[in-house]
């Protein structure tokens, strides 16, 4: 069933409603015909089932259970990379089905040491509200407007099994395979990468280094292929992937 976000919840909750413009707009856009039913998603994540009366109204049927995708809680902390690249990193972090993204600083960091603006951030929740709906994912992933040194990652998550992505590192899919973390907690450092002294520090508070591919992958691409190697463990280990 399709599904769109909302930023305010309908009140009441039940009869004829006209929609904010935006949801008219995806309404005529997907061409949805009399009748046809969806799902309207709240700020708090309940659910609100919809019918459509026309092109400009709709009619609400009450509250409804939301559908949730089975994914493995994956939070990225990474380096921000710099202008429409970070715009590109979000995007593939929801695909990626990454939980929540934790901008991080390190030593050679040159971009996102400062905190999101107002407005970057309400781009960048436009941006995860509308990739979202696109791949049928009903929880929005949390992206946090101020950065952190890596040294405070860790305990930002102490429960989760935590890998640093570093080039040359023993591939991830091996190392998860065999530990089957119930969360992970991703680190990627900036383009110039971590120093040497960091590496000891990463070490020493106990992150598992692990590698991806024999290139060296820019910050928007390490992060979410990591997560998604990840995602697509947790599946197997479900039974949910495909048996030949």
């Amino acid at each position: 069933m399709r599904f769109f976000f909302l930023d305010e919840a309908p009140n009441p909750l039940l009869g004829p409603w006209t929609p904010p413009k935006e949801l008219q707009h995806h309404v005529k856009a997907l061409r949805f015909g009399a009748e046809e039913t969806f799902l309207l998603l709240l700020p708090d994540g309940s659910g609100l089932a919809a019918r459509v009366l026309d092109r400009s109204s709709l009619e609400l049927l009450g509250p409804t259970e939301v559908p949730k995708l089975q994914l493995h809680p994956t939070h990225l902390a990474t380096a921000w990379p710099k202008g429409k690249r970070a715009e590109d990193l979000v995007i593939r972090a929801c695909e990626a089905g990454v939980t929540r993204i934790q901008p991080t600083l390190f030593e050679r960091s040159i971009s996102g040491r400062e905190s999101l603006s107002g407005n970057q951030i309400k781009r960048f929740q436009r941006l995860i509200r509308e990739t979202c709906q696109q791949l049928g994912r009903t929880e929005l992933l949390e992206l946090v407007a101020d950065p952190l040194p890596w040294q405070e990652i860790r305990a930002t998550e102490p429960r989760a099994r935590a890998f640093c992505l570093h080039p040359g590192a023993p591939p991830l899919s091996h190392i998860v395979d065999k530990l089957a973390p119930s969360c992970s907690l991703l680190l990627v450092g900036p383009e110039g990468g971590i120093s040497a002294a960091e590496k000891i520090q990463i070490e020493d508070q106990g992150w598992v280094f692990v590698g991806l591919l024999p290139t060296i992958l820019r910050t928007e691409a390490a992060g979410p292929l990591a997560a998604a190697l990840i995602q697509h463990a947790g599946m197997d280990k479900a039974g949910l992937t495909p048996k030949k």
